[in-house]
């Protein structure tokens, strides 16, 4: 059951941090790479491929 929680958290932290990426790349587009990894990681934890 936790593991269901955990995950979710996961899925959450992956659209936080695609939220976040969309807005540098319109707002400050040098500054992508600064969310990058933990969008790419959120999202390998969210299904479940770490």
């Amino acid at each position: 059951m936790s593991e269901n929680k955990s995950k979710t958290g996961y899925w959450i932290l992956f659209l936080v941090s695609l939220v976040a990426i969309v807005g540098l790349l319109i707002f400050l587009p040098q500054a992508f790479w600064l969310a990058l990894p933990t969008t790419v990681g959120g999202f390998a934890m969210a299904m479940d491929w770490i």
